[in-house]
């Protein structure tokens, strides 16, 4: 292995010196993914400069997913490995000593420790989850709502589900019924009325300031829902985004369309944490992140994502649902 990052190293500056762009590569780690070269750009080297070279480096190393990032005080080359080691949600958990109320746990984070996302949180409260089929976003999802069911009683956290794809018999399913709040919404006149009675408790939550239990409603293809629910649905998902995290509300969406016409503006504005997986083009990561750059469009999908919030990126291998 060390001889095999050591060439990587070498092809890597070789590649960026031959490009009047020199660097040197300061370190590397092994990770679930991913291999990731540390750069340290050489004085007068500017780091558009090394980005604008990612094509070159992608084919000196063989592998057309190379993404260059930004890591800490250094460039990094990510390069996605052949054979990508699972992450799973059991696992995972296990290994974690404590883990906050009403907290999500994601996957393993590139620098080895787990992510997790607090839904109470003011900079947290909802979730965007944007990829397309085959990035893992359903499979996230689910993984964060197990977790949360496994860390928090029924009677500190539920779920609302609106989910067009009718897989109420499945183990997912099964493993968080008893947090269920109502049965899973799966047609539009059910997600019209499932929405309305959610609309209702925020109102009154308002009233009598009391966040608890919360709840986590979850929308899986929430672009869908809301061209086929029209006006209400697009209206009702942007009030929970608006006002739902007072009242201890909060929206986890999952989206293959983030843009603002498939979802409306005002809904994508108020979702302040954004897991991107793989999407089809650089013109749709800066649409699902909000951020130009971020190389999504490089991820390798099946589960590798890029954690996006405060203008800065994180990017894991989400756990398995297991």
């Amino acid at each position: 292995m060390y001889k095999k990052l050591s060439q990587t190293a070498d092809r890597i500056e070789a590649v960026l010196r031959d490009r009047r762009a020199p660097a040197s590569v300061v370190g590397g780690k092994v990770l679930p993914g991913f291999v990731e070269m540390l750069l340290r750009p050489d004085p007068g080297t500017k780091v558009n400069q090394v980005k604008a070279l990612q094509a070159d480096l992608a084919l000196a190393l063989g592998n057309n997913n190379v993404r260059v990032a930004q890591s800490g005080i250094h460039l990094a080359i990510q390069i996605p490995t052949e054979q990508r080691r699972q992450v799973f949600l059991s696992t995972l958990i296990a290994g974690i000593e404590h883990i906050p109320a009403h907290t999500a746990v994601l996957g393993l984070s590139e620098d080895g420790s787990p992510l997790m996302a607090r839904l109470s949180a003011p900079e947290v409260s909802h979730v965007l989850i944007a990829g397309t089929t085959g990035s893992g976003k359903t499979s996230l999802a689910q993984s964060m709502l197990l977790s949360l069911a496994r860390a928090n009683r029924p009677n500190q956290l539920g779920c609302v589900i609106l989910d067009p794809k009718k897989r109420d018999g499945d183990v997912f399913m099964h493993a968080i019924h008893r947090h269920l709040m109502l049965p899973v919404a799966q047609t539009v006149e059910d997600v019209q009325s499932t929405l309305q009675r959610v609309l209702q408790v925020m109102e009154q939550r308002s009233v009598d300031s009391n966040p608890l239990p919360r709840v986590v409603v979850y929308v899986d293809e929430m672009a869908d829902l809301c061209q086929q629910g029209g006006v209400f649905v697009v209206e009702a998902l942007s009030r929970i985004a608006q006002r739902g995290r007072e009242a201890g509300i909060h929206l986890v969406g999952c989206t293959q369309k983030p843009s603002s016409q498939a979802i409306g503006s005002l809904l994508r504005a108020n979702l302040p944490l954004r897991l991107i997986g793989r999407v089809n083009s650089a013109s749709d990561a800066r649409v699902a992140s909000g951020m130009p750059a971020t190389g999504a469009e490089k991820l390798y999908g099946s589960g590798d994502f890029l954690a996006v919030h405060g203008g800065k990126l994180v990017r894991f291998q989400a756990a398995l649902p297991q």
